[in-house]
């Protein structure tokens, strides 16, 4: 009678102790699960942020390819009217001096505006586009980084209870009796 009921509670602690390595063992497959999604969402949060510094850098050139353009364009405004207002003190003093002459000049330094503007505004709007497209990769690289440290906090909590239940298994092994 003494041995059976010995039996059974050996039967018991045997169950109990496979129930709590059937936990032990989920809780380390969902940790290691949660693991494994955080390591490719903080792979692909990396790459995203590598694109867009690589676009930002490419924007930075546009930028100042587009500067550079403004300010030509400014000098050559300049330019015009410099040959604008000396056609027009030339008709002011009675033609005196070659007003075709002026005109064609201010006319030329016109087109140089021309296309120093569009070249600006050219460079503008891919700077812009570039910009914007580096503004999308880091909105999707902080979406990947909030979600990997969703996963991580999984996996802690998973960890721990991991821990709990090898702890549980080394606490009945322990209270049995020799």
């Amino acid at each position: 009678m003494i041995s059976e009921q010995i039996e059974e509670d050996a039967r018991r602690l045997d169950e109990i102790i496979a129930g709590l390595n059937r936990d032990a063992a989920r809780a380390r497959a969902a940790r290691d699960d949660y693991n494994r999604q955080a390591t490719v969402l903080a792979e692909k949060r990396d790459k995203l942020q590598a694109q867009a510094r690589r676009l930002s850098s490419q924007a930075a050139v546009y930028k100042q390819q587009r500067d550079e353009c403004n300010m030509s364009s400014r000098e050559a405004k300049q330019k015009r009217d410099e040959w604008n207002d000396r056609a027009a003190r030339m008709r002011a003093s009675g033609g005196l001096g070659d007003i075709g002459e002026a005109r064609s000049q201010a006319q030329s330094w016109h087109q140089k505006v021309i296309k120093y503007s569009e070249g600006g505004t050219a460079a503008h709007e891919k700077m812009h586009s570039l910009m914007e497209e580096a503004d999308r990769l880091r909105e999707q690289a902080q979406t990947c980084h909030e979600q990997c440290q969703l996963c991580r906090r999984a996996a802690n909590s998973e960890h721990e209870k991991y821990i709990a239940a090898v702890r549980r298994i080394e606490q009945v092994r322990d209270n049995l009796p020799e």
